[in-house]
């Protein structure tokens, strides 16, 4: 369904009405600023988790560009709508953790490294809402698997037309944006220290 819609809207967007950003090429930004669609993703989420908890954990990121100077912003050629829903998921699952595992008390910021090589662009998130057991990691790819409480739930609340769409517990986030990663050949892991954190 990935190569479906992107060879359509890649399509579209260089022959058809669509009109394509000045820079783009269809939907593929030559320069994608990956620290600047990790931020847009970071608001929309944080927007949502306000929805639910009344409260967001704040962002701190840090980048190292080796492959050109330190100071030069992280740029690829890249699908921005791609980036952005993988960083879009991973954040409402980091948000809710963190909200969480915090309760009252003091609530951890999201930390965010951006790491360009010569070779590679390496990107971690990592959050200390608490961790996933050692027990249930090898479910977090699986569809209908997830760690928000009921899946039959979240499907209700979505389909009965709810005015806030849900934070998490549909059990497809991690799935398909690990999916979106390895459409070009990236790939999406997850490391967690049960009672502490996770990183992404």
């Amino acid at each position: 369904k990935i190569s479906l819609r992107m060879l359509v809207n890649q399509h579209l967007y260089v022959h058809g009405a669509n009109i394509a950003k000045p820079r783009h090429v269809g939907q593929i930004d030559p320069y994608c600023d990956v620290v600047g669609e990790i931020k847009k993703a970071y608001n929309e989420a944080a927007r949502l988790c306000d929805m639910h908890y009344g409260k967001h954990p704040q962002m701190k990121v840090v980048t190292n560009n080796s492959a050109e100077a330190v100071d030069v912003p992280v740029l690829f050629a890249y699908v921005p709508s791609h980036l952005h829903h993988m960083f879009f998921e991973i954040f409402k699952n980091s948000m809710r953790a963190t909200v969480e595992k915090s309760g009252e008390g003091e609530m951890r910021d999201l930390e965010v490294m951006v790491s360009k090589s010569e070779a590679d662009i390496t990107i971690r998130l990592s959050d200390f809402g608490g961790g996933i057991s050692r027990s249930q990691m090898g479910n977090l790819f699986k569809y209908m698997f997830t760690t928000a409480g009921r899946v039959d739930k979240a499907h209700a609340d979505a389909v009965r037309g709810s005015s806030t769409p849900p934070l998490a517990g549909l059990g497809y986030g991690l799935p398909v944006s690990r999916l979106y990663a390895r459409y070009f050949q990236g790939d999406l892991d997850i490391s967690s220290m049960d009672g502490v954190g996770t990183d992404c």
